[in-house]
């Protein structure tokens, strides 16, 4: 059986919420589908999660105290002790919040390692506060770099994906890697280069065969510059870099194209005739990306060797406290950790 385990995220936030009413909305989908049983853990102190549950109605018809965690519907979570007990203070931004979201990350690397006997398959990390993570001296960028170095690699690559696009009228999977991700936007270009961008599609084709089951990728690479370029009119990274990039990786056998200028590529609808798309910068590719996904959109962090996935969205401190999230996203992230863990399965025995 399969073991998905959950961080608990910010518990002022958002995260526990959309959490709960995801692992609902799964146990609901088992129940009419009869999908094969599968093992979830939430890492959390026990308190904190009682306490966030007692101050959210809308949670409270959900959960259903067990001796050793809850249930909801069909399913059985467990509860994976924390040490570190918050007070939930919702819309806050606090050094305790962070420390309680820190360990709940150590703990799941220590269960991904398959080292100990509640090992787990996969982790879906629930959404943090970077100021929260920073106040408790949280030493990373983000969560992926976290499990990047617990892991032991440099090779980490942000993709960001959503099956069947909410708010496309085909409803098409789109799948979006980073050539840079969280990067001042005059930063960018300085740190692009032909050899970047070639380990950048490299990374994208491999987790497109490894994680999501196409054997030959179509991948589409983006420009830098307004119109890619204008044959170097308005810039010559497309020429001097990108494009060497492109015919390098076509020499590996990569079905490659580009640069695509990102505008009219996805206003027009050629998103659709590719499995995965490479964009230079944080924003270009992941707001349409988000538009095209409506509430959905699952943010996965390719190249490790274990599997994360996480909501693409963040704490919400507007919202937190209100019972209205939506849980969508949540519920695709889960989905996608399950079908990556088929799919590496079915990789490895082929």
């Amino acid at each position: 059986m399969q073991h998905i385990v959950l961080t608990c995220g910010d518990p002022n936030g958002i995260g526990l919420e959309v959490g709960i009413k995801a692992l609902t909305r799964y146990a609901e989908l088992v129940r009419q589908s009869n999908a094969a049983p599968v093992r979830f853990s939430l890492i959390v102190h026990p308190e904190t999660f009682w306490q966030y549950v007692g101050q959210i109605p809308a949670l409270k018809s959900l959960v259903q105290r067990t001796e050793s965690g809850f249930q909801l519907g069909e399913i059985l979570c467990g509860i994976i002790h924390c040490t570190k007990q918050v007070d939930v203070e919702f819309g806050k931004e606090t050094r305790d919040a962070g420390e309680l979201s820190w360990e709940a990350l150590r703990i799941s690397a220590e269960l991904l390692r398959k080292g100990a006997e509640a090992s787990a398959d996969a982790v879906v990390t629930l959404p943090v506060s970077k100021r929260a993570l920073h106040l408790a001296a949280f030493p990373f960028p983000g969560q992926t770099e976290f499990y990047a170095q617990e892991f032991g690699t440099d090779k980490q690559m942000m993709i960001l994906a959503t099956e069947a696009a909410e708010l496309d009228p085909k409803h098409a999977p789109v799948r979006v890697g980073l050539a840079t991700v969280h990067l001042p936007l005059r930063e960018v270009v300085s740190r692009l280069s032909e050899e970047r961008i070639l380990e950048r599609i490299i990374a994208l084709n491999s987790a497109l065969q490894r994680d999501f089951a196409i054997a030959q990728p179509r991948i589409a690479v983006l420009g830098v510059n307004p119109h890619a370029g204008e044959q170097g009119d308005i810039g010559l990274e497309e020429i001097h870099i990108i494009e060497p990039a492109l015919k390098a990786a076509q020499n590996l056998g990569i079905h490659a194209e580009g640069a695509f200028p990102a505008d009219g590529f996805f206003a027009h609808g050629a998103f659709r005739s590719f499995d995965g798309i490479l964009a230079m910068y944080h924003d270009q590719g992941l707001i349409p990306l988000k538009l095209l996904a409506g509430n959905g959109g699952v943010n996965f962090s390719a190249g490790l060797p274990i599997i994360r996935t996480s909501p693409d969205h963040g704490t919400a401190f507007a919202l937190a406290g209100k019972g209205i999230a939506n849980e969508a996203s949540t519920f695709d992230a889960i989905q996608m950790a399950l079908s990556i863990c088929n799919n590496r399965t079915k990789f490895i025995t082929q």
